[in-house]
Parts: C-alpha cells; structure tokens; sequence
C-alpha cells in the first residue's frame, strides 16, 4: 500500500511540476546587440538633435513592436516625462521614440498588460539607444529590450 501511495505521489508531484513551469516563464528579456545595420551619418545626427539627445548623459528609448494604441507611461525619479498611445508604423516597425537622461533608473508602465518595465542607470548608462519590443505569445506579453549603442535605420 505504500509503495503505491508513493507512485501516485510522485505522479501527482510530476503533473504539478509541469503545469506550474511554463507559468514561470520571464516576461521581460534583456538583449545586447550592435550587429545590426546602423543608420546613415545623416540620420544619426538628426534623430538626436530631435530629441535633445547629443550628450553622453542621454539616451533614446524606442518603442518599436506591437504597439496598438494602448496607453504607455514612462517615469523617471517620480516624474512622468512620456504618457501616450502608441501605434506601431507599419513601414519602420517604430511607435515612437524619445530621450531621458541615463543617470536616473526608467520606469515603463504597459497599462494593458499591467507590466512596469524598468530600465536601470547601469545599463542604459553605457547604452545610446534602447529598444523595446512588445510581444504576445499564447495570450501571455513578453517584453524584449535591446540595449545597442547602434542606431537602427528608421
């Protein structure tokens, strides 16, 4: 008898095990790339005098896929500096785009999936250009953030 018991445990133990994996799964990954295709001189130059973003002390933050019109608000030290809708363009995959200083932790809040996103000094310190991605797999959001000191072309 307890050696049945113990199967029908450790099965149970198992089914456990498995269904409650899944769910643990991070919703925010952070990638470094430079690899990829860097935007002209020309452009470099005019997306940072856009947004006030020349110095060493700022950096650009994107919003890039998978934005539908669902409210974003970026904070920084307490103080909202972003509340919009974004809406992904279709054509260069950017919802939009703008600089904060990267001596002070950014705090993004997804108010449709409830996520807060944070962007910390250390890394987008020794980053220029922060990218982030929405993604929604089986129902569930995923965030991707690229740290690139590589401005994609736009």
């Amino acid at each position: 008898m307890g050696f049945l018991f113990m199967r029908i445990l450790v099965f149970i133990l198992v089914i456990i095990i498995s269904i409650g994996l899944p769910s643990c799964n991070s919703t925010i990954k952070s990638v470094y790339r430079d690899d990829f295709r860097s935007a002209s001189k020309d452009e470099i130059e005019k997306i940072q005098k856009e947004v006030n973003a020349k110095n060493s002390n700022k950096s650009i933050l994107f919003l890039t896929q998978i934005y539908k019109g669902e409210k974003i608000i970026i904070s920084q030290n307490g103080k909202r500096i972003y509340s919009e809708y974004p809406i992904t363009n279709l054509n260069n995959r950017i919802a939009s785009y703008l600089s904060f200083s990267n001596q002070q932790d950014l705090v993004i809040k997804d108010e449709s999936s409830k996520k807060e996103i944070l962007i910390p000094t250390k890394k987008s310190s020794k980053h220029k250009y922060i990218y982030l991605m929405k993604k929604v797999t089986k129902g569930k959001f995923q965030f991707i953030i690229t740290y690139s000191n590589t401005l994609r072309p736009i």
